[in-house]
């Protein structure tokens, strides 16, 4: 049967009913859980499936109608998606990150008649439902997937067990709407992107002709099923084949290694920063072993290397530990989303892994561009998929033979709902206009380089692509996380730009390192690693901020957000005055801390010492938020000591960066030894028989008032000489 002629879920059904008994999907419970083992076979997703769209057939919801999902990744979750499509309808999966009044503006933009939401999720459905007055209150409702404990609201499971008429044959076309997919967005404009049943499998005919692929094969899903990337990845592509498919209830580090090692994975699509995780734990195991152990595991990586292009997988023997760890049936690791840094794309490669980079956006079904197994360029995100053509156009931003990225194929999208004016913006005689930049090699590999948008623009008509600059300071370990915008140099000069970045640090490196000067210690990185840039390349100022910078679901900065936050909060002149952290609130343990008359006692000290206006949280960091450097850390700590008659050891004070630290550190140690610190005005204040000291602690007017007047003739000398 021609796919290209038929809606998706026709493919779903021939793969049902060849393969009936295999596991389709499966959930994952956390260790903690007690609730048993969720899964579907391929005949009972069918079966819920076509319960579920008999039901929206005879409860009045007409073919094309949409029906949002907003619920974590599950059994059930597909089983919705699909019972939507068996009834012609279009799925509308919504980011669960959204708070009520998002959530309440993309159900009124998409019309939707329903939504279905899990019990997580419940509350916030029916915020966001009662806020959107245009659907008919007949039709109009909220519909929880999984079991409620009242039974008050309507769910999957009162469904399943009504008697219903079998599902109506089905008349949907290739062009028909399957799924309307809202845009992450690095923006604050998300828009509905239009995907058909022809979009949809392009897409998976595309990556089969690619990859190989089939029911022997199990894959993990960790990424929210309401993003292009994992809605292909893991639930399109895996049911057409009868593939498999590994759901996580909780999603943390240990429940996805766990579901690595025991789940016989062979397939794991994610974003990049999960495999820069697992790159940096084996560099720091590597780290903890000494010297001869580093120079061990840099020789086996470059054997690994060397037999990598003889043909030979070593590193499957020499890494065994890491291959275990990771599945020791995994076939390939698959990323996509975000650039991937070809450096530890090498490492892991050298480790025996088979790395894919795939390249692709919302409006073209997922990927459009994909490694082939065995021809991996590392930097490269591979050539198009068979069927889709990408070319590359002149574009003011492009610098070396770069240009925006065009695609055009059957993956590309009918356009944005109800959005004329912008389709028409990116759609142009069938090419879909990306927006980020590349070029293609002579061998057709497609190479990104940066985003259109994102580029800077400087004074001197330079180019600057952040990606670039964030990946070049982001070597340095004390940085955590980095995004490099242009922010204006000169009122009314909106041209004349100069590289600021929003550094968030690294605590648990600064830590383990026993860094308290984290200020001091990142502009000594900083201006190291500016010293290897060329000049327009550098920042030049620079916020330090305590909070995770705000992120999309596949881990794209939100540079948007980013900026408008600094530009409210104007900090950084060079480097930062002040860190910036989220507003923090007061809950009730902090209450309940602040509360004691120990601490209170202590918090009037810091309050004095502090250079933070307004109320200092038990939270705040004693260097980013109350402005303390190291003597007068010194200074803060000898007060409390002497108020409240106690004496810690400097190896535990070295470990201290909040507010709450330090005073719970003190208090732990009240009642003992006497403290032996001696503050600066003690110092000056004490009697002493050296008559140096007290010669140079002698107050003496005229010497002060000659030594000011010699320094500022001084000052202007070398003004009027030197230019200085």
């Amino acid at each position: 049967m021609r796919h290209d002629m038929e809606s998706f879920y026709r493919r779903f059904v021939e793969t049902a009913a060849q393969y009936p008994e295999r596991i389709a999907v499966e959930l994952q419970r956390s260790r903690e859980s007690s609730a048993p083992e969720e899964s579907y076979t391929y005949a009972e997703l069918r079966r819920v499936a076509e319960h579920l769209g008999a039901w929206l057939q005879q409860t009045g919801v007409a073919p094309g109608s949409r029906c949002a999902i907003l619920a974590s990744n599950g059994p059930r979750w597909v089983a919705v998606y699909l019972g939507i499509m068996a009834a012609e309808c279009v799925a509308v999966p919504l980011d669960t990150a959204f708070k009520p009044d998002q959530v309440a503006k993309l159900l009124k933009d998409s019309g939707a008649m329903l939504l279905f939401v899990d019990a997580a999720h419940l509350e916030i459905g029916n915020t966001a439902w009662r806020a959107d007055t245009s659907v008919e209150p007949a039709l109009g409702r909220v519909f929880v997937i999984d079991s409620t404990s009242d039974g008050t609201q309507e769910s999957l499971d009162q469904v399943l067990s009504q008697n219903l008429p079998e599902l109506s044959p089905s008349t949907s076309s290739a062009d028909d709407l399957a799924v309307l997919l809202y845009t992450s967005g690095t923006t604050s404009d998300p828009k509905g992107v239009m995907l058909t049943h022809k979009n949809l499998n392009g897409e998976a005919d595309g990556v089969f002709q690619v990859l190989d692929v089939g029911p022997d094969d199990a894959l993990l899903g960790v990424l929210p099923l309401f993003h292009a990337l994992a809605q292909m990845a893991n639930l399109l592509l895996p049911l057409s084949i009868g593939a498999r498919v590994v759901y996580l209830e909780t999603l943390n580090t240990t429940e996805l290694l766990r579901a690595l090692e025991e789940r016989d994975i062979t397939l794991f699509a994610c974003v990049p920063q999960f495999f820069y995780l697992i790159h940096e734990r084996v560099m720091k195991q590597v780290q903890s072993r000494g010297r001869a152990a580093r120079i061990a595991f840099r020789l086996l990586l470059r054997v690994g290397r060397a037999g990598r292009i003889a043909g030979l997988n070593l590193g499957k023997l020499f890494f065994a530990e890491v291959h275990r760890r990771l599945g020791a049936k995994m076939r390939y690791l698959i990323t996509g989303g975000s650039r991937f840094d070809p450096k530890i794309g090498r490492d892991l490669e050298d480790m025996g892994f088979n790395v894919l980079q795939a390249f692709g956006l919302t409006e073209t079904s997922g990927a459009a561009s994909l490694t082939p197994p065995g021809k991996n360029p590392l930097g490269s995100i591979g050539k198009p998929l068979p069927g889709t053509e990408i070319r590359i156009a002149k574009s003011e931003h492009a610098e070396n033979g770069a240009g925006e990225i065009l695609i055009r194929g059957p993956i590309v999208m009918k356009g944005y709902y109800n959005r004329r004016d912008a389709t028409a913006e990116v759609l142009k005689d069938g090419w879909l206009h990306t927006g980020d930049l590349g070029y293609l090699d002579a061998r057709g590999n497609l190479f990104v380089t940066g985003r259109s948008k994102d580029v800077i623009v400087l004074s001197n008509g330079k180019n600057v692509y952040p990606e670039e600059i964030e990946a070049h300071y982001l070597q340095s370990p004390m940085i955590k996380d980095i995004c490099v915008m242009g922010i204006e140099s000169t009122p009314g000069e909106p041209l004349a730009e100069r590289l600021h970045a929003v550094i968030v640090p690294n605590f648990d490196v600064l830590r383990e390192r026993k860094v308290v000067n984290a200020r001091e210690v990142l502009r000594f990185d900083i201006e190291g690693l500016s010293a290897q840039l060329p000049s327009t390349k550098r920042i030049l100022s620079y916020d330090i901020w305590q909070d995770d910078l705000p992120r999309t679901t596949t881990r794209k900065l939100k540079r948007f957000e980013i900026r408008k936050r600094v530009l409210q909060n104007p900090v950084g002149q060079g480097d930062s005055a002040q860190a910036i952290s989220a507003g923090r609130k007061f809950c009730d343990d902090d209450r309940l801390w602040l509360a004691s008359d120990a601490v209170q006692q202590a918090m009037g000290i810091i309050h004095q010492a502090s250079k933070k206006e307004g109320e200092i949280h038990p939270n705040d960091n004693l260097e980013l938020d109350l402005g303390l450097d190291s003597m007068e850390r010194v200074e803060l700590v000898v007060a409390l000591e002497g108020v409240l008659g106690a004496h810690a050891e400097d190896a535990e004070l070295a470990n201290v960066y909040s507010v709450r630290e330090l005073v719970n550190t003190v208090l732990q140690h009240r009642g003992g030894a006497a403290s032996q610190r001696t503050g600066w005005d003690a110092v000056f204040a004490s009697d002493t028989s050296d008559e140096e000291v007290k010669e140079t602690l002698k107050p003496s007017p005229l010497s002060t008032l000659f030594w000011f007047v010699a320094a500022r003739l001084a000052r202007y000398a070398c003004q009027l000489l030197y230019r200085i």
